[in-house]
């Protein structure tokens, strides 16, 4: 009895160790998420002082209405480095052009009442798109699109605009989820072969946005100008071989090739102040990075990206 009653007490002995060890071990995890937790919230207001930093850098550098296409030439071409061994400061900054392409807001044909030819250069790029790679179903794709950018219903269509995305197509993620729409519908595998970032913008733009004329991408200047795709990456290109050089610009350009339909309510004259920026940073042993868009002075659309 003596020893079934040893048994029994050195049993609840085990299974009060046991238990503390696997509250201690949660403890653990849970200090090991709280302190990682605090790494990230310490690595963000980081990333936040680098931010107002480097756009307060860029504003100095190119201030509004003064675009120089040599410095522009100069921060797509090189990216910046700093790197300060005393204090461990490491900074990555890469920028490319902003508005290279159509903003997908000029398919809103309200967005662009005051400029219509905005609305139907992007509706026959669109079109053209739609025909060049083989669509299987283009109405219902170019409907689909159009209504879930004006968040209107479109006459004589079976769609309807879906609700959390309604006048508010300004990312590529949320554009994607579109097309998937149509591709589990139709079963069209043509869809997603588009380069629908060579040709449009997935960004938030005001009404004074335009395409800059010194970066528009070389297959937006095909099919809107209907010049073969090879012929343009032979004369055009989206950056120039020297950083010592300014960038060509799409006027030039069309001079050269006697081509007309230049029109500066569509297309800059000189290159823009409107870039996107990523930007990456040590800290704590770990790397991070955030992004932003800059343009006039202004920087916006900041996102903290985490650690990398």
């Amino acid at each position: 009895m003596d020893k079934r009653k040893r048994g029994i007490a050195l049993f609840i002995t085990l299974l009060i160790i046991a238990s503390i060890l696997s509250i201690v071990a949660v403890s653990f995890s849970y200090l090991e998420k709280v302190q990682k937790d605090a790494f990230r919230v310490s690595a963000i207001i980081q990333g936040d002082i680098l931010y107002k930093d480097t756009t307060e850098i860029l504003k100095r550098i190119f201030p509004k209405g003064k675009a120089d296409g040599k410095k522009l030439n100069m921060i797509y071409t090189l990216p910046l480095m700093i790197s300060e061994p005393d204090s461990g400061l490491n900074i990555n900054l890469r920028c490319e052009p902003l508005l290279k392409g159509i903003p997908i807001k000029w398919l809103d044909e309200k967005f662009t009442e005051k400029i219509p030819q905005r609305f139907e250069l992007a509706k026959k790029v669109l079109s053209s798109i739609i025909e060049k790679f083989d669509i299987k179903e283009p109405n219902r794709l170019e409907e689909l699109i159009l209504s879930n950018i004006t968040g209107k219903y479109i006459e004589d269509s079976e769609y309807t605009p879906r609700l959390d995305m309604a006048k508010n197509i300004v990312s590529k993620e949320q554009f994607y989820k579109i097309l998937l729409d149509y591709r589990l519908k139709y079963d069209d595998e043509n869809v997603f072969k588009v380069p629908w970032d060579r040709y449009f913008l997935f960004v938030d733009v005001t009404k004074k946005a335009i395409i800059d004329g010194a970066y528009i991408t070389p297959e937006l200047i095909s099919i809107v100008f209907d010049i073969p795709l090879e012929s343009v990456k032979d004369d055009w290109q989206e950056r120039s071989s020297s950083i010592d050089e300014d960038k060509i610009t799409l006027k030039k350009f069309l001079v050269e090739n006697d081509i007309e339909g230049f029109d500066t309510k569509l297309f800059s004259e000189r290159g823009l102040n409107a870039m996107h920026c990523e930007e990456r940073f040590a800290y704590r042993e770990n790397f991070y990075s955030f992004s932003f868009d800059y343009s006039n002075e202004r920087s916006l659309n900041f996102e903290f990206n985490g650690e990398i």
